[in-house]
């Protein structure tokens, strides 16, 4: 498979890259190959992996059942100069309920295992959290123009930083909640509006695959906020999504994370995803290494 550009160009030819790398060629019954970035510079995106393992397993599942959530691992850092190969076990298929395990590899070595669980539609009671009270995405400056403001007086990018430097096929819009609760987690909150950066007709589990895709943005980045680290060594261990309702990553969603906890060098960062209208979309948890070299000297 030929490497995609995922940045550069318009809108419109950034958002066509991103179905492209997202959408996994089916090589075997079982086997699915994930598409390298051109120009790669590193590590891979632990977002995109996510993403395209969940592409993997919605290709081997009914078109009526939709993934209601999923637990991933990572074990490797993935290299984004290299496809990855995307193994699917259907471990499942019951009435209600299918079950997919995946494992993502890359040069023969495991870099993912990833547990997917897709459910049939069906009536239920419902309740939710409320939506943190934040200005509206037409009043807010784009992440590209935060990002150039800071970086002035920033000495060296982070991951988050550097990735967000490059233009990106999503419009990401950062704001500050009114209603925070004042604890430390809220204290090092982040919350930002996104959207794709070009509208598409898509099916559902196309969309929920770009949710996975932005899932992994800043949810780490959360448990060491609080603690103003300038020597920080950090790393995803796992992530996990639930998905409470259907995706348009076409229309303004609220992502707002907090860090409930953080000790023995990992930190917990817990995110909410809503629709502009208030309805709970997906809940993220991520668990990551946030190592203080400062430890260790």
């Amino acid at each position: 498979m030929s490497g995609i550009e995922l940045h550069s160009g318009g809108g419109e030819s950034r958002v066509r890259s991103l179905l492209r790398l997202l959408d996994v060629e089916q090589r075997a019954p079982a086997l699915f190959e994930g598409a390298r970035k051109q120009g790669g510079v590193g590590r891979i995106y632990g977002g995109e992996v996510v993403a395209q393992a969940l592409a993997a397993a919605c290709k081997t599942v009914p078109a009526d059942r939709a993934v209601h959530s999923l637990h991933a691992y990572f074990l490797r850092g993935g290299d984004e100069r290299c496809a990855s190969l995307y193994q699917v076990e259907a471990d499942f298929d019951g009435r209600s309920f299918s079950n997919r395990r995946v494992i993502a590899t890359q040069n023969d070595e495991v870099i993912l295992n990833l547990a997917a669980s897709f459910q049939v539609a069906e009536p239920g009671h419902h309740h939710q959290s409320t939506m943190p009270d934040v200005d509206v995405p037409e009043t807010l400056s784009d992440h590209q123009e935060v990002i150039e403001r800071l970086k002035k007086h920033a000495k060296e990018p982070n991951a988050v930083e550097f990735a967000l430097r490059r233009p990106w096929p999503m419009e990401m819009r950062p704001v500050r909640p009114k209603n925070t609760t004042g604890d430390r987690g809220s204290a090092g909150s982040i919350t930002y509006w996104f959207r794709l950066a070009a509208p598409i007709d898509a099916p559902q589990w196309m969309h929920r695959c770009i949710l996975a895709f932005v899932s992994d943005m800043g949810v780490l980045t959360s448990s060491g906020l609080s603690h103003k680290v300038e020597d920080l060594q950090s790393a995803s261990i796992d992530h996990s999504i639930w998905f409470h309702a259907d995706i348009d990553t076409c229309e303004w969603m609220l992502f707002h994370i907090t860090s409930p906890w953080s000790g023995n060098a990992r930190g917990l960062g817990i995110g909410h995803i809503y629709a502009r209208d208030g309805r709970l979309l997906a809940t993220v948890a991520q668990e990551g290494l946030i190592r203080d070299r400062a430890f260790n000297r």
